[in-house]
């Protein structure tokens, strides 16, 4: 695939990548993708919904996984396949380990790696970082909904 046919990374709003909307989009830039990796960044804002007490909780973190799954699929259909967006949903999280929640005003980065994709289901591993420190490990499952 050439990377020509594509717009630049930071031109796209990450917002047409999507099914979820304000308040719950959880990333907020797209920064890599390829076949079988897609990067994005998230600035933690005081009003997440997902934050307590100043720190971003470990639901918001598997939210923010699970949407950078959801732009790589986004990606997929709205430049490759030409389409509209896909609803999907966590099918399972397994071997989650989270080293600590970050804070507010701290700004995420999450890659996943798809594993493997059949029939609807992706399997993918994933880690989130700030400032270069692994915060976050996962697998993660994602089920397509039915008629998509």
């Amino acid at each position: 695939m050439e990377d020509n046919k594509f717009p630049a990374l930071d031109t796209i709003d990450i917002h047409e990548l999507l099914p979820q909307q304000p308040p719950f989009v959880m990333i907020d830039r797209l920064l890599a993708y390829d076949e079988r990796i897609t990067t994005c960044a998230y600035t933690i804002l005081a009003d997440n919904i997902f934050c307590d007490d100043g720190v971003f909780t470990a639901s918001g973190l598997i939210e923010n996984v699970a949407q950078t799954c959801a732009a790589r699929l986004g990606f997929v259909n709205k430049y490759i396949l030409q389409q509209g967006v896909q609803v999907g949903y966590i099918g399972a999280i397994r071997n989650l380990t989270i080293q600590r929640e970050p804070r507010v005003g701290e700004t995420i980065v999450t890659t996943i790696t798809v594993e493997e994709s059949v029939m609807g289901m992706t399997l993918a591993s994933a880690r989130v970082e700030t400032n270069g420190e692994c915060i976050v490990e996962a697998e993660i499952k994602i089920a397509l909904a039915p008629g998509n």
